[in-house]
């Protein structure tokens, strides 16, 4: 670096899913962008997981809504083995800079409380360095965040932070730095991993993305109101290209395409990507891939085929809702003849298939909801993910009901529920517990030995809303 002193960098994605009793070793790519670009610049950089868990680790797969929002919030309160974990990486590496992510571009409805996650580490972090450090808070979320959330960082990126990264390094940029998106994909490098911190064995499966943000307007999705009507896009053959150097260079052959829609649309760009893929599937048989996608799109058999043959397994669906009316007020866009028949299709063509399912929308009650039931069980999915729906601050569906909101006594404190599954939002709805379990009975059978682990570890502690006592029994 001639012309610009080195720094130190480090590049935090803080603990979410090790928060909740889940597992998840993989970096996200918002993150992992600004410390591959960094590094490239010279600086001295490393990427810490706050999630990472070593590969013997026991954890539980998620268990019961009550128990994840609380210990979410518990352990944002009082700490966990996962905070102290980047603390200590940080103190090995004695950074000048602390990049701390906030949820994901590409994934940010499943990490909305790693707001909360950035803020006591940003605060530990400023008790143990105070102005030695400059802690910077980065994504889209923080646009909505509380000040008490924000009141130890020093900058504030609540964009993309590629190029706004480098000038916080190099040019001593501070403050709340104005919304910028990346519109050329291809000028991204392509991913390496020299600076992580934890080497783990190689995971079967890795994130990678070829577009950002989302083409659709559904009045619940929060991604409107952080990157509006901005949609950028990779080139086929520079995404193709960089599924090929994770195959040969870091040796996996997985890949979840974290698109928050893959394919969104029929024209040239999907005909070339799925050739370009075949091509890859044919070198290396072993690669494979799933992804989100619409159910619009999937209804054509010839598509599907394509798929299968370039190394697809999986499609998840957002199915939501199996009412049309339903479907309309949210502005969903499909039909439920386009879901049966995708479904259909899909399991011709050899694809599994998640539906995904939302409860709760306005106008609509406990009895319109248990109706829906025979509609999934009929699509016979591979898997269901049941959400319950919740009016993010920004969302249109938060505009429409927020004075009931208020009314109910929800964010009238400024505090909003950070996790889908929440008990005040089912309330909130008047969907009730049988129906809710109904539901949630759909994913099947949970592991008996899991569950009383699960629930071991938090016995005697109260639940999130109703201050219930969880009792453990053998």
């Amino acid at each position: 670096m001639a012309d610009r002193q080195s720094k130190r960098v480090a590049c935090v994605i803080p603990p979410f899913y090790r928060l909740i009793e889940s597992k998840n070793n993989r970096i996200s790519p918002a993150m992992h962008y600004v410390a591959e670009i960094l590094h490239r610049r010279g600086h001295a950089v490393t990427l810490i997981n706050g999630d990472n868990a070593p590969d013997d680790h026991d954890y539980t797969e998620r268990y019961s809504m009550t128990m994840n929002s609380w210990l979410m919030q518990e352990r944002c309160t009082r700490g966990h083995e996962s905070f102290d974990m980047v603390i200590n990486e940080l103190e090995r590496f004695q950074p000048d800079y602390v990049f701390i992510g906030v949820g994901d571009v590409l994934m940010p409805t499943v990490e909305l409380g790693s707001t909360q996650s950035c803020a006591y580490l940003a605060k530990e972090i400023k008790k143990r360095w105070g102005d030695k450090v400059t802690c910077i808070g980065y994504g889209h979320l923080l646009k909505h965040a509380k000040l008490k959330d924000m009141a130890d960082l020093d900058t504030i990126i609540v964009g993309e932070g590629e190029d706004l990264a480098v000038s916080v390094v190099e040019e001593n940029a501070r403050g709340m730095l104005p919304v910028k998106w990346a519109h050329q994909l291809n000028d991204l490098p392509i991913l390496t991993d020299s600076y992580l911190a934890q080497k783990n064995k190689p995971e079967d499966w890795d994130y990678i993305m070829s577009m950002r943000g989302c083409p659709k307007r559904c009045t619940f999705c929060y991604q409107p109101s952080l990157r509006g009507c901005n949609v950028s896009f990779m080139s086929p053959e520079r995404f193709v290209s960089e599924i090929r150097y994770r195959i040969e260079h870091m040796h996996v052959f997985g890949f979840y395409f974290s698109d928050m829609i893959f394919l969104p649309g029929l024209g040239k760009r999907t005909s070339e990507m799925l050739r370009l893929l075949i091509e890859l599937k044919e070198e290396y048989p072993e690669f494979h891939w799933w992804a989100e996608a619409r159910v619009d799109i999937c209804v054509r058999q010839n598509i599907l085929d394509k798929m299968k043959q370039s190394g697809c397994v999986h499609l998840k669906f957002g199915v939501e809702m199996a009412n049309q009316r339903m479907l309309q007020v949210v502005n969903k866009g499909i039909r439920l003849t386009e879901v049966e028949e995708a479904f259909r299709m899909a399991a011709e063509a050899g694809i599994k298939r998640t539906a995904y399912i939302l409860l709760g929308c306005p106008g609509f009650n406990d009895q319109d909801y248990i109706e829906m039931l025979p509609f999934f069980k009929a699509l016979k999915a591979d898997n269901y993910v049941i959400n319950i729906n919740v009016p993010y601050v920004g969302t249109q569906l938060y505009e429409q009901v927020k004075e009931q909101l208020f009314d109910f006594g929800i964010y009238k404190d400024g505090e909003e529920s950070y996790m889908h599954t929440s008990l005040v939002m089912q309330k909130f709805w008047g969907i009730s517990d049988d129906t809710r379990d109904s539901f949630f009975a759909l994913q099947g059978e949970k592991d008996d030995a899991k569950v009383r682990n699960y629930k071991r570890k938090i016995v005697e502690k109260a639940a999130f809303i109703e201050n219930d006592v969880l009792s453990f029994h053998e």
